[in-house]
């Protein structure tokens, strides 16, 4: 296949022609649900996600199956008064129920709030009240966080059967939620207006609540195709936590978007676990942060002389890889791999393309602008530098 080059692309790029691919448009708005799921549910086979559990179970939704369960959320949902512009918060693992839950938000036109499950009280607290969360889902191993959380909002409880008694006022998730109709008309939310309801890492002060609009998905889908290179028969496999923004818009929305199988690994990152999961589910689309492919290098006695993977690419955001990774990555991994890197608040807007053919590829540097971006240097007075 020859790659389209990447200046005309970018030259030419018109979000027009994403718009186009999509049910939704700019003048109607969209529905992000409908974008990611339904579009692909008339394929009963078609797998959504595959989930590794950390008890080494596996499980699967097919679209079909994720726009049910995504309908009788979103009925639980408008059941409780929840629904354009409420947020609703996760603090889950890596499971189908966390997709539901996500999936269903958004059929609702309601907000997604990812809450990451090694935060403690405090940070859960803070999140929660700045956005004034209307419903928080969570499960028994992250219960007991939500005790000193002053204003907490009421708690959907998944697995309920395995809490502590303590906890017994709590909803149970499987017999709310399966009790609904499995059919809910997607709302649609105008481009300006938000779906995800995000938190900056906090480099700098306090965590900053982000409102993630609509539109944004014109820019994930531009990143999975080009950036990320994913194809129709790919297994994708980003390992990034969907409480964060990269695994959330990257691992979760933009393979959905595609109509691409998506893995939730819900054991967290080891070597052990990645290579099995590479192999069992033949990962050929990877992704993940410059730490995790480091511990996988440290780790590389797991590995046999001869053992090989059919990963075809390999992506990686958070900070430069050093030219021993990317090495080692080759030579291991058997593939290439690109430098990408974004922000909560813009998505990746910089990028070495995995899918547009490049003049160069330098390692350690972020790229070339993503198309529809334009990033440049400024100096101590805001004017252009230009490029040397």
């Amino acid at each position: 296949m020859t790659m389209q080059n990447y200046q005309q692309y970018y030259d030419n790029f018109s979000p027009a022609d994403i718009e186009a691919l999509m049910l939704g448009s700019l003048n109607d708005g969209f529905n992000i649900c409908e974008e990611c799921v339904d579009k692909w549910a008339a394929d009963p086979s078609l797998v959504a996600l595959r989930h590794e559990g950390a008890d080494g179970s596996s499980t699967q939704l097919t679209f079909k199956q994720l726009q049910e369960k995504s309908s009788q959320f979103a009925n639980y949902l408008a059941s409780r008064g929840i629904g354009k512009g409420d947020r609703v918060a996760a603090l889950l693992p890596r499971t189908p129920e966390l997709m539901v839950v996500i999936m269903g938000t958004l059929r609702a036109g309601a907000m997604y709030q990812p809450l990451f499950t090694a935060f403690g009280s405090g940070a859960i607290e803070y999140r929660v009240q700045q956005a004034s969360t209307q419903l928080l889902i969570t499960d028994p191993n992250n219960r007991s966080k939500l005790d000193e959380v002053n204003g907490c909002p009421p708690v959907l409880l998944v697995n309920k059967a395995n809490a502590d008694a303590k906890y017994a006022s709590d909803l149970d998730f499987a017999e709310q939620v399966n009790a609904m109709a499995t059919v809910f008309t997607p709302v649609r939310v105008g481009k300006d207006e938000p779906f995800l309801q995000m938190f900056t890492s906090g480099t700098v002060g306090k965590s900053k609540g982000v409102a993630v609009p609509t539109r944004a998905v014109l820019s994930f889908y531009v990143y999975m195709k080009f950036a990320i290179g994913l194809e129709p028969d790919d297994n994708f496999w980003n390992v990034a936590d969907p409480g964060w923004a990269y695994g959330l818009y990257y691992a979760v929305v933009g393979p959905l978007l595609l109509g691409n199988t998506t893995h939730f690994c819900e054991a967290g990152f080891t070597p052990e676990t990645t290579y099995a999961m590479i192999t069992k589910y033949n990962i050929t689309n990877f992704a993940a942060a410059p730490t995790a492919y480091r511990m996988l290098m440290a780790n590389d006695h797991i590995l046999g002389a001869d053992d090989k993977f059919n990963v075809r690419v390999a992506s990686s955001a958070g900070e430069p890889l050093n030219p021993e990774v990317v090495g080692w990555i080759e030579r291991r991994l058997g593939c290439p791999v690109m430098d990408h890197y974004g922000q909560t608040e813009t998505g990746m807007t910089a990028c070495n393309h995995h899918n547009l053919a490049q003049s160069v590829v330098r390692i350690g540097s972020m790229g070339f602008s993503m198309p529809g971006y334009k990033v440049v240097a400024l100096d101590n007075d805001y004017n252009e530098i230009p490029a040397n």
